[in-house]
């Protein structure tokens, strides 16, 4: 279920208030497949939200890695600045996944 509800988006925005920098904001999130996580896009930030807690960040502009697309899921595969590495899968492609490509594609890292 890569659509997210109303209800969901909230319940995030409520583990995220006051975990955010000053002018940060979530921007768009997806429900991870294969994990149930929330990944949320900010304006700074990559944010994995699970059971109502951050579980892990990365800067957006750290971010390299891969989005690739098939005709069962769309696999996100990223790194940050540091050693560690996220794997995604979503359903289809959404508003995340085509942002992340974009900031992938457009770092050319």
């Amino acid at each position: 279920m890569s659509e997210v509800s109303v209800f969901d988006a909230y319940q995030v925005q409520r583990a995220l208030r006051g975990h955010l920098a000053d002018g940060d904001a979530m921007e768009t999130l997806a429900r991870d497949e294969a994990t149930g996580t929330y990944w949320v896009l900010t304006h700074l930030e990559l944010v994995l939200v699970d059971d109502g807690q951050i579980t892990d960040r990365l800067p957006r502009e750290s971010l390299a890695g891969s989005v690739e697309v098939n005709e069962v899921a769309v696999t996100v595969r990223l790194r940050g600045s540091e050693a560690k590495g996220l794997v995604g899968t979503f359903r289809k492609p959404n508003r995340l996944t085509n942002a992340l490509a974009d900031l992938v594609q457009d770092g050319s890292r």
